[in-house]
């Protein structure tokens, strides 16, 4: 082998192991090669290692750095050998948008702004394919892409669950084939295509714009048209409803090189419920500075109409500029909106702070935000004050004191001021946290009772819990009725569920009051309910529980809460009826001494209708003590019900009433009432009463019908009367009667100048009538005159008598009688005819304790000689 050659083999083996070291070393060099084409301050850091099979070469992943903020990672890049154009595949490209603003910028740099053409012929001829990329903080739209490039011709697809993107660009002309957009706020994707003509420069915005597209928003009924057009400086962005002529977004622009503005913008959102329209503008300029150099002004406005007219309320943007990282930005939202029911009044000063991917709004001092109008049927908001001043408004919610301050009425003159005061924390309607105290007063007009609150609780995501709660009033007044202290305080916390799919309301709660009094002389003891109430909400619950007063009950309560309508049921189990002396007045007017009461209720309270009540009442063997009689053996059925401030009686069978004995001056006995309609009567509800009697002096009281208003006399039948029982419970001192008598008394309670009119009493087989001797000789003494023309009065036997007898309204008693009789006295009988008229005052009569000495006066003032005297045949 010559010399020659062997240096040229030794060369090439200098060379094979030169090249050998250096591919086996190329994860030492290669990140330095790199990095010496980077800007100062970018670093590249290797995650693993080169791999080389004979289809692919596998880079390192790799991250990238800008002054030590991680802008990209890549993993798994893998380049394709033998192919043309080029292939390259990576499984995963995260970018940070926070940290290209850390990418070193060339100040000195006054090279020429790269134009499109010159960008497309240095790209080569590629196909990139990345299976995930990813952009935070908008990780919502990843997805994989694809690009790929030759020459003048590029195409990009991008595929993911929010965005998909199919666009090609050929020389300065981008084909938007499609472009399909998701969020929330949409029911259905966004969609857009069209044509736009890019200039020429890179960072130059395009000259020619013509995009159509459709979205269906949520909260509108009808998918709309979007089209967007741009002529070299002129533009406009338009939303339109296919059938309304009139657009829902109107935004003429112009664009030059130092502003973007848009004048006379117009948008409108025609709901049938509250229809709202406006106008707006925005500017901004230096916009080819960067963004965070761009000075960004604005101004909309809400037209509304409802209660009180026409409101206006504007939103007022900056001036200033945005950054990505910290923001000072003013804003401020000053008018009236006038609603169908409500109106708002707004003075908000804020300002726009933190980073545009988290954005917070802080409240200036005066921040404060009033309401007033309807809130809800029959309740009118005099003011409702939101001062809001220093808290805090970010995506997660409100942060810091928040306060309200209700003043609120209703059509009933009733009137109620609350206060909220508390601090939250990231505190949404159903999310964060928000604990507070609360306090107030009022007074119920109709029921001259003055009202306070005061408690505390706490609002945590989904869950509304008091933990305490004292409320009440000082009294309450309605009708005779009068109720002392009420008050309802917690005895557990009330816990509210506010999910939406699973509800839950409950809680528990005590409720006193002092004496309740009825009238003057009937009261109810101090008594305690305690209820347990569980439902949905606190307009649908159930409740439960037991009232105890004293010795009465416990009295079993159910029902529930539907809406703003109450109902419910009591059960009065069986008690001594001792137990009710408070309920019937003092011992000395009404004694209770025994016998048994049950009872059962059922009730409802709403606004249309009010309070409205029924049940049954029963007392068995009672014995009753008044200053004057004592009623025995007493049983009483009161089926009743109760609405619009009425009674009324026996709707399915009639209120009863039986008493064995009634003890007076004179012995009664075996009464019974039965009663059947309503108190206060009026021509559609009137009262009647049936089927009366009553056991007296040896004969009977009955009366079979009386009903209220009167139109016409009741009835009061007299059956077999002793005279000599009678005479016995008046108890004269020298006047004896025996016999019986009957009569018919029709009387009047209302609509009439009498009390009874054209009744008539008579004997039923003879009367027999004697006059003590010394009680004539007395008078004879007085009077000759007279003693000699009553003589016939020592002893005589009725055989007919008959009385006719009227009495006024006002007690006027005028009775006519006719007595036939045969008189025996000084041995002689005589016939007698007697025709006479008394007048006396039944009130009167009936008021004097002293019977028999009423009825001794009588007959020494008004006897007067026989009209006939003849002597017995």
């Amino acid at each position: 082998m010559s010399l020659a050659l062997r240096y040229i083999l030794f060369a090439v083996a200098i060379v094979i192991i030169s090249l050998v070291g250096l591919g086996l070393s190329i994860n030492q060099w290669s990140m330095l090669v790199v990095q010496h084409f980077l800007p100062s301050g970018v670093t590249v850091e290797r995650q693993s290692r080169f791999s080389l099979t004979l289809s692919h070469i596998t880079l390192p992943s790799f991250t990238l750095n800008a002054q030590g903020c991680q802008l990209a990672e890549a993993s798994t890049p893998r380049v394709a050998l033998s192919r043309y154009p080029l292939k390259v595949t990576i499984d995963k490209l995260t970018l940070k948008s926070d940290c290209f603003k850390q990418w070193p910028s060339d100040a000195s740099s006054d090279s020429k702004p790269l134009s499109l053409s010159q960008l497309q012929q240095q790209i080569p001829g590629i196909n990139l394919d990345i299976a995930s990329l990813s952009i935070v903080p908008w990780q919502t739209y990843q997805g994989a892409l694809h690009f790929s490039s030759s020459g003048a011709h590029q195409q990009l697809t991008y595929h993911g669950q929010a965005l998909n993107v199919n666009a090609e660009l050929t020389g300065q002309t981008l084909n938007l084939k499609n472009l399909s957009f998701t969020h929330p706020l949409l029911a259905q994707p966004l969609n857009l295509s069209g044509k736009i003509q890019l200039a020429d420069t890179v960072t130059a915005v395009p000259e020619q714009a013509n995009l159509q597209g459709k979205v269906a928003l949520a909260s509108y009924p009808h998918p709309v048209d979007v089209t967007l057009s741009r002529n070299q400086q002129h533009g406009a962005l338009i939303v339109k409803d296919p059938a309304d002529e009139q657009p829902l977004l109107s935004a003429p622009f112009t664009l030059t090189a130092d502003q973007f503005q848009i004048e006379k913008g117009a948008w409108s959102w025609p709901t049938p419920e509250q229809p709202l329209s406006g106008f707006f503008s925005l500017s901004a300029e230096h916009w080819q500075q960067g963004f965070e150099q761009t000075v960004i002004t604005g101004r909309v406005n809400a037209l509304t109409q409802g209660r009180g007219g026409k409101g206006n309320v504007v939103l007022s943007l900056g001036p200033g500029k945005l950054s990505f990282s910290d923001n000072q930005y003013p804003l401020r939202l000053t008018g009236t909106a006038k609603l169908k029911a409500l109106q708002f009044y707004a003075g908000l000063p804020a300002a726009l702070t933190g980073t545009l991917i988290d954005p917070a709004i802080h409240f200036q001092p005066k921040a404060l935000l009033l309401m007033r109008g309807e809130l809800l049927p029959g309740w009118e908001v005099d003011e409702a004050r939101w001062p809001i001043a220093g808290v805090r408004l970010t995506q997660q919610g409100l942060s810091g004191l928040l306060q309200a301050n209700f003043m609120v009425r209703n059509e009933r003159s009733s009137f109620y001021l609350l206060h909220l005061a508390g601090m939250a924390d990231n505190f949404l309607p159903d999310k964060g946290r928000w604990d507070w105290r609360y306090w107030g007063k009022g007074m119920i007009l109709p029921l001259t009772a003055n009202w306070d609150v005061q408690g505390r609780g706490f609002w945590h995501n989904e869950e509304i819990t008091l933990t305490s709660l004292s409320t009440g009033f000082d009294q309450i007044r309605y009708g005779s009725m009068l109720m002392q202290k009420p008050r309802m305080t917690l005895t557990e916390p009330a816990h509210w569920v506010t999910q939406q799919d699973k509800p839950q309301f409950s809680g528990q709660f005590k409720i006193t009051a002092d004496h309740t009094f009825f009238g003057e002389t009937s009261q109810l003891p101090a008594a305690q309910l305690d209820l347990n109430v569980n439902g949905t909400t606190p307009d649908q619950f159930g409740f439960k529980g037991q009232l105890v007063a004293n010795r009465i009950g416990p009295v079993r309560v159910i029902g529930r809460r539907d809406n703003s309508r109450w109902l419910g049921r009591a059960w009065w189990p069986e008690q001594p009826l001792s137990v009710f002396q408070p309920l019937a007045g003092p011992t000395k007017s009404v004694a209770l001494r025994s016998g048994n009461l049950r009872a059962q209720a059922a009730f409802s309270l709403t606004e249309e209708d009010g309070f409205q009540a029924g049940g049954h009442w029963v007392v068995k063997d009672g014995n009753i003590w008044l200053p004057d009689y004592q009623f025995q053996g007493v049983n009483f059925s009161l089926p009743f019900r109760f609405s619009d401030h009425r009674w009324h009686f026996g709707l399915r069978e009639p209120v009863s009433l039986s008493v064995e004995t009634i003890e007076n001056k004179f012995p009664m006995s075996h009464l019974s009432v039965k009663l059947k309609g309503s108190w206060p009567w009026d021509e559609q509800n009137p009262l009647t009463l049936n089927d009366a009697s009553l056991d007296i002096f040896g004969g009977t009281l009955s009366m079979n019908h009386l009903r209220l208003p009167q139109h016409k006399s009741a009835l009061l039948e007299i059956k077999h009367l002793g005279m000599s029982q009678l005479i016995t419970a008046i108890h004269p001192k020298q006047i004896a009667m025996s016999g019986k008598i009957s009569g018919q008394l029709p009387f009047w309670v209302e609509n009439s100048p009498w009390l009874i009119e054209k009744g008539w009493i008579k004997d039923d087989k003879g009367l027999t009538l004697r006059v003590d001797k010394d009680l004539l000789d007395q008078i004879l003494k007085n009077n000759l005159a007279a003693g000699a023309a009553i003589d016939w009065l020592r002893y005589m036997e009725i055989s007919k008598s008959y009385a006719t007898v009227n009495v006024s309204a006002k007690g006027d008693m005028v009775m006519k009688s006719q007595i036939h009789g045969t008189s025996r006295f000084d041995d002689k009988r005589q016939r007698v005819n007697l025709n006479y008229q008394h007048t006396e005052n039944i009130f009167m009569l009936w008021r004097s304790l002293s019977y028999g000495d009423n009825l001794q006066s009588w007959l020494e003032e008004q006897t007067r000689l026989p009209a006939n005297k003849e002597n017995a045949q």
